[in-house]
């Protein structure tokens, strides 16, 4: 049975990763160059992104403003994510007694086999 909103959590995210697994299924290999360059890149955007006024050197105020941006969006993703936790356990919990049990958790995860 699931008692608090952390348990719904973990189990949404257990259920997201089953049914999404395949896409993981296949990695190709990457050169050490292929990395590098990839992530030289995500870093010189991520340095732009924090240097807002484009002098090449990241202040306390830049670093200060970008901190409470990042703060500020893991905040609406966790509140995204827990509501969508909730309509969730809502769909999987079939008699609404507002608790979910192996069977009905099993039912849920059958009838998105039977979707596919």
């Amino acid at each position: 049975m699931i008692r608090t909103p952390m348990k719904i959590i973990r189990y949404t995210l257990a259920i997201t990763f089953i049914i999404n697994f395949s896409a993981f299924a296949e990695f190709k290999s990457i050169t050490k160059k292929e990395f590098l360059d990839t992530n030289l890149k995500i870093l010189e955007k991520r340095f732009n992104q924090i240097d807002t006024n484009n002098d090449q050197k990241i202040d306390a105020k830049e670093n200060k403003a970008w901190r409470e941006k990042v703060i500020k969006a893991r905040q609406e993703r966790a509140k995204k994510l827990k509501k969508k936790s909730q309509e969730l356990a809502k769909k999987i919990d079939a008699n609404k007694d507002g608790k979910i049990t192996k069977k009905e958790l099993e039912d849920y995860k059958n009838k998105l086999k039977t979707k596919k």
